[in-house]
């Protein structure tokens, strides 16, 4: 990858970079090796104004997702959006720090997209002790008033919306409205939300949309890979687009002809 024009990677008129089984493997591998192994963080990502104000969003308000993580995000949104109009659903949101980013990164860009933060903001529920090593509990320090106040003070009602609850209970009255989910990103640590979502959501996925997942790379957290590998690589026979830094999946495909919005 060495030898690969990573700038392409900045111009959203060459989307897709390159197709292979409806992912666009050439731009999981330019932002992926970019943020591993290419100084594509330090060099350009975290540079830019956009990043670096909603950078001070995730870190006041305190969120566990690795900042290459975060700049992998970004770029997803500012460069391989393309004409995606859906919501973006975050599952797992603890402190609010990676929902606030996105809320941030969409409204620097001008974008109108809504992002639903959603968890239960008092931990982790039960965990599946055969398959997960995190418990129930874990991450209780959510602190949801904090994180309302600090989305009516930045300006983000209506924009940024926490959904407080187990998944099964609250989701599927959202559901029931037929969102289009332009991005689902997944942190939820545990197998059986991860299993849960990845079956309600399927549904829901905007074509050509991204889903994030935050955990199966983990050491702490094999039931989040099993429920990955169940649902997505086994029974979907999905294969991601990226794996650095963490697993990206084109649930609906990526249409070869799509039009690129200009930034």
């Amino acid at each position: 990858m060495a030898s690969v024009n990573v700038e392409r990677l900045f111009d959203p008129s060459s989307y897709p970079i390159g197709v292979d089984h409806g992912r666009d493997i050439g731009a999981g591998y330019l932002r992926g090796w970019g943020l591993e192994f290419g100084g594509m963080f330090e060099k350009r990502v975290e540079r830019d104004p956009v990043f670096r104000e909603a950078l001070e969003y995730a870190t006041r308000r305190g969120t566990l997702v690795t900042r290459h993580k975060l700049a992998n995000i970004f770029l997803i949104l500012k460069y391989g959006w393309s004409d995606l109009d859906g919501d973006i659903f975050e599952f797992g949101s603890y402190r609010g720090g990676s929902a606030a980013f996105i809320a941030g990164v969409v409204r620097a860009l001008g974008r109108h997209t809504r992002v639903y933060a959603c968890d239960t903001f008092e931990g982790l529920p039960q965990a599946n002790e055969a398959r997960d090593l995190h418990r129930a509990g874990d991450f209780r320090d959510a602190d949801l008033a904090g994180f309302r106040e600090f989305i009516r003070a930045e300006g983000l009602e209506g924009r940024l919306v926490p959904v407080q609850g187990l998944f099964e209970q609250v989701l599927p009255s959202v559901l029931s409205s037929r969102p289009s989910m332009a991005m689902v990103h997944i942190d939820c640590d545990l197998y059986e939300p991860i299993a849960y979502l990845l079956a309600a959501c399927e549904a829901h996925y905007e074509a050509g949309g991204y889903l994030v997942l935050d955990d199966p790379l983990f050491s702490s957290c094999i039931g989040a890979f099993d429920a990955m590998a169940e649902h997505l690589l086994r029974e979907r026979r999905l294969l991601p687009e990226q794996i650095y830094p963490h697993p990206v999946f084109r649930p609906r495909g990526v249409a070869a002809l799509r039009a690129a919005r200009p930034l």
